[in-house]
């Protein structure tokens, strides 16, 4: 299992104007009670991990999964 970075951690927990947003949340949404099983930057396919961009560049699809989760949590969707 890949722990999430600092950043990406702090960008979890502070995304969206209105719905507040928490790291359990995003992980139980995309991985149930098992735990963190996306790549370190917050990706959640774990095919990605290590992979998808440099260590030194943000990820690109953090916000695009931050967004689902947060619509689906809207729409009362686990």
């Amino acid at each position: 299992m890949t722990a999430l970075t600092t950043q990406a951690r702090e960008t979890i927990k502070n995304w969206g104007w209105t719905e507040r947003t928490t790291i359990a949340g995003y992980t139980r949404h995309y991985f149930g009670d098992h735990g963190w099983g996306g790549d370190k930057c917050g990706c959640v396919d774990d095919r990605c991990i290590g992979y998808h961009h440099d260590e030194r560049d943000d990820c690109q699809c953090l916000p695009a999964w931050l967004d689902d989760y947060v619509k689906a949590s809207r729409d009362g969707v686990r």
